[in-house]
This record gives structure tokens, sequence and C-alpha cells, in this order.
């Protein structure tokens, strides 16, 4: 079966945004929990692989944002961009395969 990139970011990726967006929120920083709704829109309206480049691109800004995460906003940022270059990683793959 082949890897499917949507399917992957729907179930590994959006619940760790969701989470971010919750933990955002609770600690009061509606401009991080805006930000991470943004790129979870994105996530959820992907049809393709290619459809998922843009939200890439902001989760990977995350780090130059300006933002002040706090540890536990962090540790979980940390796993889903672990889980993000994954992707991208098989992504590069199936696209090399191709050419």
């Amino acid at each position: 079966m082949a890897f499917d990139p949507v399917s992957y970011s729907t179930e590994e990726l959006v619940p760790l945004i969701r989470a971010l967006i919750s933990l955002a929120e609770q600690e009061g920083e509606m401009g991080q929990s805006r930000f991470f709704t943004s790129i979870l829109g994105g996530l959820e309206n992907a049809t393709e692989g290619e459809d998922l480049a843009d939200p890439f691109m902001q989760l990977t800004m995350s780090a130059f944002s300006g933002f002040a995460f706090s540890p536990a906003v962090g540790m979980l940022l940390d796993q889903l961009l672990a889980k993000a270059q994954r992707l991208s990683e098989a992504l590069s793959l199936d696209s090399s395969d191709i050419n």
C-alpha cells in the first residue's frame, strides 16, 4: 500500500496541532493559538500531498515567529516537528522515485 501523506497528516499531525492550540489557549497565548489554528486549517483542507506544502512552511517558521513558547508547548511542538520531518522525508523519497 502506498504512503498517503494526507492520511499521515490527519492521523499524526492534526492531533498534535489541536493539542498545541488547546494548550496555548489554556496558557492565555491567543496569538499562538491563532498561529496554530491557521496551520490546522491548511492541514485539514489538504486533499493531496502538494496541499501540505504551505502548512509545513508555516510550521517550520514557528521557531522564527517571535513567540515565547512555554516548556509544555515547546515539547509538543518538538514532537510535531519530528513527525512533520518524517512526512517531508517520505514525500522527498516519493518524488525522487517518480523522476
